[in-house]
């Protein structure tokens, strides 16, 4: 406590010092220097913050872009809030002495995927095209550990309403059709991307539903009707066909969470039964899931491109996994690799998660991939197993099925370096952490 109290009171004396060069040489820098410190005050008394800070970046990521890039990779919103929220988590360390760094087998297994792609581009040589895969999976590694470090003991209530009410208002913007659109008029959200934004109202509603669902206040009740109104309606705007097979999977999952909260259901329901056919076009999502299983069985008058871009991608995906089993072509070279072009003349990615692995790190990557998933499933049923209380047991089954559901998406979209998934996953270590402590 006294190491503490010293090292507080000579960062204090340091920065004093420096106010007083800043004002003698310009009274702009001195305005921005004492709105900085106010910033890292206030992350130091509340460091929550710094996830939710974190969690806004990379909701308007792709609004978020600055136009700069440092050795090609390009400086975006997300990128600076995980940079500055891991200073500021590092200052609050150095003033106050507590504990920066907490250890976890999900890191564990997140290192040695970074290692084993690292590995895999030195060794078959494709730094230009694998630098990008191999940082952005430390990047996310970082992020993880950072988000549980900061939350393992902190109190997580708060934390669930600020991060829900990002979502509704993100929700809020896509419906009002102010988020994008794709063709067919798909709703992008802030992804710029009707699949991935598919995937993030998927990975993040159940998340949060498990933490609202036992919020006895008015504020987690008005926020759990929002989220039951609006994620579905969403999802059916963004007219991707997988995320709308993988939503039916999980609801159940949903309406357990909500198990004690009918009358909210029925509430949203039945506003959903009044605004849904003012705000979604139903049909467009319901012609595009139909027109899949007419295509799948053979009865479909118009072909389906998606669906035939996707099936030549995994055939060709398997030659290459086939021809090069052990180590793959690099990371970052599926396209070229394969060479498939598509309909708009230029070369496409995956669209399959494990595909691109494959294909990309061989056996070697594949296994390091799939011991990380399995350490992450290994983890939430610990937790489910080790909860004491239905408030822990539900949080963690919500973070579970949010995962789950970005496994699913995961077979139709590259989502390795995914951000938002990984800091649920940082924020699911933390629940899993405090219902196993409890």
């Amino acid at each position: 406590m006294i190491a503490s109290s010293a090292r507080s009171d000579a960062l204090l004396v340091v920065v004093g010092v420096l106010l007083g060069v800043a004002a003698s040489a310009s009274p702009l820098v001195t305005v921005g220097a004492l709105v900085a410190c106010g910033l890292t005050l206030f992350a130091v008394a509340r460091p929550t913050w710094l996830v939710v800070a974190v969690y806004a970046g990379i909701l308007i990521d792709r609004i978020g872009l600055t136009g700069m890039e440092v050795s090609e990779f390009p400086i975006t919103l997300s990128k600076l809030t995980v940079g500055g929220a891991l200073g500021l988590w590092l200052v609050r360390g150095l003033l106050r002495g507590d504990r920066l760094v907490r250890w976890h087998p999900v890191l564990t297994s997140l290192v040695v995927v970074v290692v084993v792609t690292a590995l895999s581009m030195t060794f078959v040589g494709t730094l230009k095209a694998g630098k990008f895969v191999v940082f952005g999976v430390l990047m996310t590694t970082i992020l993880t550990g950072l988000v549980y470090a900061i939350l393992a003991e902190a109190p997580l209530v708060p934390v669930y309403r600020l991060l829900s009410v990002g979502l509704v208002g993100t929700l809020l913007v896509s419906l009002a059709g102010a988020g994008g659109a794709a063709e067919a008029g798909r709703a992008t959200g802030t992804m710029g991307d009707p699949n991935e934004w598919a995937t993030v109202i998927l990975l993040v509603t159940p998340f949060l539903l498990g933490g609202l669902a036992d919020d006895r206040g008015w504020v987690g009740a008005a926020l759990r009707v929002a989220l039951v109104l609006m994620a579905p309606m969403a999802l059916l705007q963004a007219g991707s066909r997988s995320a709308m097979v993988a939503g039916a999977l999980i609801t159940p999952v949903c309406l357990y969470l909500l198990r004690s909260r009918t009358r909210e259901l029925w509430v949203a329901i039945g506003v959903a039964a009044v605004a849904g056919p003012l705000l979604v076009d139903s049909e467009l999502a319901l012609a595009r899931l139909l027109a899949l299983f007419d295509n799948l069985r053979g009865a479909a008058v118009v072909e389906d491109s998606s669906l035939n871009e996707r099936s030549e991608l995994l055939r060709q995906g398997l030659d290459l996994f086939a021809d090069h089993w052990m180590f793959g072509v690099g990371p970052g070279r599926f396209s070229a690799a394969t060479g498939f072009v598509s309909e708009t003349g230029r070369l496409r990615p995956a669209h399959n998660t494990w595909l691109e692995v494959a294909g990309e790190q061989g056996v070697v990557g594949l296994a390091a991939v799939l011991g990380f998933v399995a350490t992450v499933a290994w983890t939430m049923w610990r937790g489910v197993r080790d909860a004491t209380t239905v408030v822990d047991r539900n949080r963690v089954v919500g973070a579970a099925a949010g995962l789950a559901a970005l496994a699913l998406m995961a077979t139709t979209l590259g989502l390795m370096t995914f951000s938002i998934a990984y800091l649920v996953l940082g924020c699911a270590l933390a629940i899993v952490h405090q219902a196993r402590a409890r």
